[in-house]
C-alpha cells in the first residue's frame, strides 16, 4: 500500500505485520528499503512490536510462556503483531487505518494503527485496547531500521542507560545523559535509555530526521548499531526489555497491567530538514 503526500512517500504491508516496506523524503530511503522478493520482519523498513517489545527471558511472562523464537538467546522477541496480518479499515492517498485483533493467553486486544503523510511528515498513531476479562501486562513499540553511515549522529537526551547481557537482557541500571555520537560511538550499541524526553535527532547525509514520541510511546527508546550492517535502530517502546522477568530494573519502565477496556496510547511523528 503507497502513501505520498509533499516530498514523503511510504510503502506498507497490511498482510506483514502493518510493517514500513521503504520510507523516503526527497528521494533518500530514511528506512532500509525491503530487498525485492523478501518479507516481514527483517532487517529493513519498520514493524510494530506488541503486546509486548524486545526480550521476554524463557517467553515468560504472566504464568505463561511465549514462543520462543530467538533459540539461541532462549528468548520471545518482539511481541506477536509482526508476524500476523491486519486488516484494512480505510485508505486515501496519504491515510491509512489497519486494525489487528488477537486472543493469545493471556493476551486479548484490538490494534488500531494510523499511518498518515501530510506536510509536517509522517504522524503514527496506536491504541492498543485489552479485551479480556483478567487484567494482563501489555507493552508496545516501534522498531524502525534507520540508514546509517559514516556521517551518521544520534542525539537524545535520557536518564538512565540499562546495560545488557550477552542474550541482550538488562542486568543494571546506570545514569546517564543520554546520547550525543557519531557513528564510531555509536556502533555496538543494544541498550535500553529510560528517563527519555521522548525526541531523537538522527543527523544523516541527506539531513536530520527528528522523531518525537509521545504517550505510552514516549517511556523510554532502544538504540541498536550492529557492528556488522549499516543500520540504526532508535526504537520508542513503553517498557523496559524483559520487565516482567526483572521487576527492580523493570521499575523504570514497567510494563502496564491493564484490565479489560483500557487501553495504551502513543504517537510517533517523524519529520525531517
Amino acid at each position: 500500500m503507497k502513501l505520498h503526500h509533499g516530498d514523503w512517500q511510504a510503502l506498507i504491508c497490511p498482510e506483514q505485520g502493518a510493517a514500513f516496506s521503504s520510507l523516503q523524503w526527497h528521494g533518500h530511503d530514511v528506512l532500509v528499503p525491503k530487498p525485492e522478493g523478501a518479507r516481514h520482519p527483517g532487517s529493513y523498513g519498520a514493524f510494530w512490536m506488541l503486546p509486548w517489545a524486545n526480550r521476554l527471558d524463557g517467553g515468560r511472562i504472566a504464568g505463561l510462556a511465549m514462543p520462543i523464537n530467538r533459540a539461541e538467546e532462549g528468548t520471545a522477541i518482539h511481541g506477536l503483531a509482526r508476524d500476523r496480518p491486519w486488516e484494512l479499515v480505510n485508505a486515501a492517498s496519504d491515510q491509512v487505518v489497519l486494525q489487528q485483533q488477537l486472543t493469545f493467553a493471556p493476551f486479548d486486544y484490538t490494534a488500531r494503527l494510523t499511518v498518515l503523510l501530510d506536510v509536517h511528515g509522517v504522524l503514527m498513531e496506536m491504541i492498543l485496547r485489552h479485551e479480556g476479562a483478567a487484567p494482563a501486562p501489555y507493552g508496545m513499540g516501534w522498531h524502525p531500521w534507520f540508514t546509517r553511515s559514516a556521517a551518521t549522529s544520534l542525539h537524545l537526551n535520557a536518564t538512565q542507560r540499562a546495560n545488557h547481557n550477552m542474550r541482550g537482557l538488562p542486568e543494571n541500571v546506570t545514569p546517564c545523559t543520554g546520547i550525543a555520537a557519531d557513528e564510531a560511538g555509536l556502533i555496538g550499541l543494544d541498550n535500553f535509555f529510560a528517563g527519555w524526553d521522548g525526541v531523537a535527532r538522527l543527523v544523516t547525509p541527506a539531513g536530520t530526521i527528528t522523531l518525537t514520541a509521545t504517550g505510552d510511546f514516549a517511556a523510554g527508546v532502544q538504540v541498536y548499531a550492529p557492528p556488522t550492517q549499516p543500520v540504526i535502530c532508535v526504537e520508542p517502546v513503553s517498557h523496559m526489555p524483559d520487565a516482567p522477568n526483572c521487576p527492580a530494573l523493570g521499575a523504570a519502565a514497567p510494563m502496564r497491567l491493564l484490565a479489560m477496556d483500557q487501553t495504551l496510547y502513543g504517537t510517533i511523528r517523524l519529520t525531517a530538514a
